[in-house]
């Protein structure tokens, strides 16, 4: 009987994970735990090379970019791999062979790349955030469980040893019951001053198939503050600041308390914030975002607010006190104590009072460890070594929502009062948020669920 490579290791895998004994690599029987895999990536440059370390211990086999200039790093650092400009090419040639296909593209070309893959039963890792929209969130999620893949964001603070310890030890009842938060980066969605307007068409270079970069985004003129790095300040392909940093800082309240959806999101203009950024006024585009949570269980609600672009929180002395980064950093202000966490991941948590005294006795680790980085995590966990990444879709899609939630409330200022279990607004006219138009021959996860009710 004819097997495919990629069946034939879910099958060793499973036979491995079946066992009552650890899970082991050296040693372990059937060839998934201990042959290399084939990856195939797409998008070869930019954010992908935080990948390459983990793919160089396995088997890249092709590499898809539509931008020859930035490919560029991906084909020179894997000159065996096939090279492709049409990610869809590189499935149709080399979907029996794929075991991981990496996603290091723009915002707007994440989920067609990302269920391409997974509808030919390849596993995948895709950065954050894992969609542009919340309909291609919520669909990623349910093809997940459709296909039965391995899938994991690439938010790498989810994996850290931080984020673990900041909710055992807000569990532990060491931080107080929390009423608010304050989140900050640097970053600043420029997007809103984008918006509506069209940059004069320019050239487009040789070496970049503009075509095929803007995938199922309506067509538009090429204009260099597009590619390679500026798209992400243009709400037709990316998110701004809020959606390349809120799956980073904004997990650590929501991963430690366990939030769930918020009520409600809105900007406060008016605000009590700090303008400054090393030492000078805030970004022209700053702006200040909050989001309310319900109370669950002893959990009184939560307000979270998330200062960009220069804005700041008011610290408290014990932070003034300490070097306060900048570019970023979250407070979750409890009424026993203040957690801090200096810098956009969970890297260095503490609490502000009595940490010297605190630290000698901390409590138990409670928690499973993560095994690396996401790229580390997803290998492992199509060879069977562990059940399944931290950040699986099932886990992201969610937290990608609740970020896509204030990109809403910038682009519509209107309050936006989401209804999650039924993917729709209590405000109708922001129902055109949960997904943008797609250009035909870029319909993917069509009927997988139905957007509202």
């Amino acid at each position: 009987m004819k097997i495919s490579r990629r069946n034939y290791l879910k099958t060793t895998a499973v036979a491995a994970a079946s066992f009552a004994l650890p899970c082991f690599s050296i040693g372990q029987s059937g060839r998934g735990a201990n042959s290399k895999l084939n990856i195939g990536l797409v998008g070869g440059g930019g954010i992908a090379k935080t990948a390459f370390g983990d793919c160089r211990r396995e088997n890249v086999i092709a590499i898809a970019d539509v931008d020859q200039v930035a490919g560029s790093i991906g084909f020179n650092t894997f000159p065996d791999a096939q090279r492709y400009v049409d990610f869809r090419r590189m499935l149709d040639a080399h979907g029996d062979e794929l075991d991981l296909v990496i996603v290091s593209t723009p915002d707007h070309t994440h989920f067609v790349a990302t269920y391409a893959a997974m509808e030919r039963g390849i596993a995948v890792h895709t950065q954050k955030p894992l969609t542009h929209n919340i309909w291609e969130a919520r669909t990623l999620q349910a093809a997940a469980d459709k296909f039965g893949v391995q899938t994991v964001m690439g938010n790498q603070g989810h994996n850290m040893e931080g984020m673990r310890l900041i909710r055992e030890w807000y569990e532990a009842g060491l931080v107080g019951k929390v009423r608010e938060v304050h989140a900050w980066t640097n970053r600043t969605s420029v997007n809103v001053k984008n918006e509506g307007t069209t940059p004069p068409p320019e050239p487009v270079p040789p070496t970049l198939d503009w075509e095929l970069w803007q995938g199922p985004v309506p067509e538009a003129a090429y204009n260099k503050t597009f590619v390679p790095k500026g798209w992400r300040w243009w709400w037709q392909y990316g998110l701004g600041g809020l959606g390349d940093i809120g799956c980073h800082t904004l997990e650590i309240p929501t991963y430690a308390m366990q939030l769930g959806y918020p009520n409600l999101v809105y900007m406060a203009p008016e605000m009590d914030y700090r303008n400054e950024f090393d030492g000078k006024k805030s970004k022209a585009a700053s702006a200040t975002y909050v989001y309310e949570f319900p109370a669950q269980g002893s959990q009184p609600p939560v307000t979270i607010y998330w200062y960009e672009g220069g804005r700041l929180p008011r610290f408290p002395e014990e932070i003034e006190k300490s070097r306060v980064p900048l570019e970023g950093g979250c407070l979750m202000i409890g009424d026993k104590n203040i957690l801090f966490s200096p810098g956009m991941r969970p890297s260095s948590p503490r609490l502000a009072n009595d940490w010297m005294e605190l630290r000698r006795q901390l409590p138990p680790k409670t928690l499973p460890r993560a095994v690396g980085g996401p790229v580390k995590e997803i290998i492992m966990a199509i060879k069977g070594e562990i059940p399944g990444c931290g950040s699986n879709f099932d886990y992201a899609a969610p937290l990608t929502e609740t970020v896509i939630l204030g990109t809403i409330a910038v682009r519509s200022g209107k309050n936006v009062e989401y209804l999650p279990d039924q993917m729709r607004f209590k405000d109708p006219s922001l129902d055109f948020y949960i997904r943008e138009p797609v250009r035909s021959g870029w319909e993917y996860g069509e009927g997988l669920i139905r957007s509202g009710s």
